[in-house]
């Protein structure tokens, strides 16, 4: 069985550690790919200190382009996507993202729910908005029928949970408790972060109202 991690990184230098301390300690994976999406820090360097493939982009081609960049060099039976941002990802998230797949035939892409009690407006917007959750587990079946990911940035999960929903198949959603994430303006200062989560909204937001021409 092949299953194969995959995170997409941009700048991370300073998180992407703590999450490949725990996917490189999980011995069902039989592939972990790092891919810098034309970062201009250390993320690679970083990333290249563990036993994973680190794949780097000269230039930023957006979240979809990274994750399609895995998919077309490997043959996975499973596809598990986090991010690299992660705050107190534990195996325990990870087994709850491929575990419904594994004992279920008829579901298709598993997408993570955070639940964690500090972070407020974390828990709104995936209370609210967990289609946009990168925490997600595919069968290769499902991520090898996907139309291209390439032109999607950050609306790659969006296309993914509106594929899928068209085409019928079966989707579920775990509860990844006491896991969260950076948010932008931890990451940049208020208003560069305030500036980039408005650049995601917009891509999110075009992968919305496009979608249907690419199905």
């Amino acid at each position: 069985m092949e299953v194969i991690a995959i995170v997409p990184a941009y700048n991370e230098e300073p998180r992407i550690a703590d999450v490949l301390d725990v996917l490189t300690h999980i011995d069902y994976f039989t592939g972990i790919y790092v891919v810098d999406d034309g970062s201009i820090d250390d993320t690679s360097m970083v990333a290249n200190r563990y036993d994973v493939t680190t794949i780097r982009h000269s230039q930023n081609l957006g979240k979809g382009a990274a994750i399609q960049t895995v998919l077309d060099m490997t043959d996975g039976d499973y596809y598990l996507f986090f991010d690299a941002d992660l705050i107190g990802l534990t195996k325990s998230h990870v087994d709850a993202l491929i575990e419904p797949l594994i004992r279920s035939e008829d579901i298709v892409m598993s997408v993570g729910t955070f639940k964690a009690g500090s972070k407020v407006s974390v828990n709104l917007a995936q209370k609210y908005f967990s289609i946009l959750n990168g925490q997600r587990c595919l069968k290769g079946c499902f991520a090898k029928q996907l139309p291209s990911l390439s032109w999607t940035r950050f609306g790659v999960e969006v296309f993914m949970s509106k594929y899928a929903d068209i085409k019928h198949y079966k989707v579920c959603y775990p509860v990844l408790y006491n896991l969260t994430h950076y948010r932008k303006e931890e990451k940049l200062g208020f208003k560069k972060g305030f500036l980039y989560r408005l650049q995601m909204y917009k891509e999110i937001l075009y992968t919305y109202m496009v979608y249907k021409k690419y199905i």
